[in-house]
């Protein structure tokens, strides 16, 4: 019989009790199990681990938590430091789980509560003059943080962020409390060489909000001579001056994937993120219809914006106070194709296919079937809720070129052409630029 090596509480922020027990063992494989008393009043942490008796195996509980691990370089900071294997994944939480993002924590065991609701008045300190613009220059460069600013919030995903607290007055504040208390927004600051896309994903989400869809609310701003994101975080409850968590998982993490499997190229086949693995969340969710339409009309909308990086780690599940889950904002809207360095192959195929240039109407007709979107219904489904956002696109991307961003606007045309082709719907299209793939990226023709 495998022996307990390590053994952490898992906590939920709201929670007085701990959710479970994570545990590793001496022959390398984990478990978590829920706690008896938080069996009969809490929520379930994740969807690909519904509220039982019986423990979590060590391939879903494995999936989930190394989802909670930080895609940055300071996870190989504490690996290198402690002398850790990568997989060792609840050792690694024992040293960084109380940062784990959302309202999750991994603590020692009998450990109380560290992540709680913040007060706006006592529990954060305002950013000194000149100290956003030092924050700003030093992730555009991707230098380390001052000491007195290192991100006491860590979020996920591989570009430079801190998570920073808005002041009823406007200004932008960290944490100052021992405890873990909850920040209101995320400060995303591209590469200098990529400043683009602060512009580009702000103009991103303008976009998918004109068409009726709920995005992340972003705004660009420029601190200093640095571009950069203001994100406002949509897992975030601001009510009387106290801050409060929502609980959120990605869909890696609904559908027990490991992080680098969050392509379906990755996966293999009945353990993928594809469009039959979305689904299976989507009807989980407390409006699944509505959901899966969304679904189809934010896939439809990233296809229109040039984003083929979709990935299972840009979807999310978000829980209401009262357990429920939804899908959450769409978030990371970013023109991909606009970049050289991708492959630009869809993050799951769509109807077979697996490029956009190459997809044909057999492919929409066969990914709009997989989400019950047949004949009759799925052209009305076209004509009445996808013509008009594509429209709505179009009518909304000409002033990208008073900003700077003319080949945004161009990718733009040349998208929905395609798109109007393969849906077999007619849209005013404005004659831009033509550009066509050239060398992994574009050229004008």
């Amino acid at each position: 019989m495998s022996a307990v090596l390590l053994a952490l509480d898992v906590r939920m922020d709201r929670f007085d009790i701990p959710a479970g027990t994570l545990v590793s063992y001496d022959d390398g494989s984990i478990d978590f199990a829920y706690s008896p008393d938080y069996l009969t009043g809490g929520q379930p942490i994740s969807l690909a681990m519904p509220l039982s008796d019986e423990p979590v195996g060590d391939v879903r509980a494995r999936a989930f938590f190394d989802n909670l691990l930080p895609e940055s370089d300071r996870i190989q900071t504490i690996i290198d430091h402690y002398a850790l294997s990568r997989a060792n994944i609840v050792e690694i939480l024992s040293h960084i789980g109380a940062d784990c993002p959302g309202a999750i924590s991994c603590l020692p065991i009998g450990d109380p509560p560290i992540k709680v609701p913040g007060n706006l008045e006592t529990d954060y300190r305002p950013l000194e003059d000149g100290e956003l613009e030092d924050i700003a220059q030093r992730l555009a460069d991707r230098k380390p943080l001052a000491s007195k600013d290192q991100d006491p919030s860590p979020v996920a995903g591989v570009q430079s962020k801190i998570a920073l607290t808005q002041l009823p007055d406007g200004r932008y504040a960290l944490p100052i409390s021992e405890q873990k208390v909850p920040t209101t927004h995320i400060l995303k600051v591209p590469r200098r060489s990529e400043a683009a896309d602060a512009i580009r994903e702000d103009a991103a989400c303008g976009l998918a909000g004109a068409c009726g869809l709920v995005a992340s609310h972003s705004r660009h701003v420029v601190i200093g001579d640095v571009d950069a994101l203001l994100i406002e975080r949509f897992d975030r409850v601001v009510d009387q001056n106290v801050v409060y968590r929502l609980h959120q998982e990605d869909f890696a993490q609904a559908l027990g994937l490991p992080r680098l499997m969050k392509y379906e190229r990755d996966g293999t086949e009945g353990r993928r993120f594809d469009a039959h693995g979305a689904l299976s969340v989507l009807n989980r969710l407390a409006a699944p219809a509505k959901a899966r339409e969304t679904f189809v009309l934010a896939a439809l909308f990233n296809l229109a914006i040039g984003n083929t990086d979709n990935h299972a780690k840009n979807h999310a599940v978000l829980y209401a106070p009262d357990g429920s889950a939804h899908l959450a904002p769409q978030y990371d809207l970013l023109p991909i194709r606009l970049h050289n360095g991708y492959t630009h192959q869809l993050a799951f195929h769509l109807g077979g296919a697996t490029h956009f240039d190459d997809m044909t109407s057999q492919n929409m007709n066969a990914f709009l079937a997989e989400f019950g979107l047949e004949g009759t219904r799925a052209r009305r489904f076209v004509e009445d809720a996808v013509k008009p956002m594509l429209e709505t696109i179009e009518a909304n991307s000409a002033p990208l070129r008073s900003i700077g961003q003319r080949t945004f606007d161009d990718l733009i045309g040349r998208e929905l052409t395609h798109l109007c082709e393969l849906l077999k719907v007619e849209v005013a299209i404005r004659e831009r630029d033509y550009f066509e793939p050239s060398g992994g990226g574009w050229a004008i023709s």
